[in-house]
């Protein structure tokens, strides 16, 4: 009888021993998990911020490029503008130029070739048949007023203060004397020019009775830069 006792109690001992064991493990279980989740719970909270803070950083460096690609792009259209200015300068810089004849020029034009008549030699009046320096200027006039840019004659840049003199049977442009025949270059609207010189009654109708006179448009003509002393008039 005793032993049976004995039996029981070791048997309740031993199942509350078990049941202690097995709560323990279970309330050791459910205290880690609690912590695993609550670390879990700081990680993912620290992670969030984490986000907000850099979504807010990256935001404030989408302000700061926007904010520099206004810049830029004020830079960019004050750029384009003085670009703008510049080249209108730089193409009113060429065309002063190219009329002062400091640079020498190439463009479509007229070459006008102007000869002594061949009845010079039989005239009992040479000087009615031979080129004078009123013939070419009346030439350099006509095509000025046909709209020819620039002009030379036997390779003499023409300027504002260039002169047209007559020795003898020569001619002096910007200080250099020259003898027939005398080429006269222009670079304009080569059917312009070419119908100005043309014209029923103008300047070549008339002057074919005296010398002989040749006009050629082209395609591609180049005159020389001038060569000498603007401001020193050529008289």
């Amino acid at each position: 009888m005793g032993r049976h006792k004995f039996q029981l109690y070791l048997t309740i001992v031993t199942f509350c021993t078990g049941f202690l064991i097995a709560t323990s493990i279970e309330t050791t279980k459910l205290l880690r998990t609690e912590r695993m989740n609550d670390q879990q719970f700081q990680q993912e909270t620290q992670l969030n911020e984490r986000i907000l803070a850099e979504k807010e950083q990256n935001r404030q460096l989408e302000d700061q490029l926007l904010d520099l690609q206004r810049q830029v792009g004020k830079v960019e259209e004050a750029m384009a503008q003085r670009k703008s200015e510049a080249a209108a300068i730089l193409s009113e810089l060429e065309a002063a130029r190219m009329m002062a004849g400091v640079v020498p020029v190439e463009g479509p034009g007229v070459v006008v070739t102007m000869q002594d008549s061949q009845n010079a030699a039989s005239s009992a009046d040479v000087t009615n048949y031979i080129v004078h320096e009123q013939d070419v200027r009346l030439v350099v006039n006509e095509l000025r007023a046909a709209g020819a840019e620039a002009i030379s004659i036997n390779g003499q840049r023409l300027v504002s203060n260039s002169s047209i003199r007559c020795v003898g049977p020569t001619i002096i442009v910007n200080g250099i004397k020259s003898a027939a025949p005398f080429v006269i270059t222009a670079i304009g609207d080569p059917n312009t020019l070419e119908s100005a010189l043309n014209l029923p009654g103008g300047v070549l109708s008339t002057l074919r009775d005296f010398v002989q006179i040749e006009v050629a448009k082209k395609d591609k003509v180049v005159l020389p830069a001038f060569v000498g002393d603007a401001k020193t008039k050529h008289s």
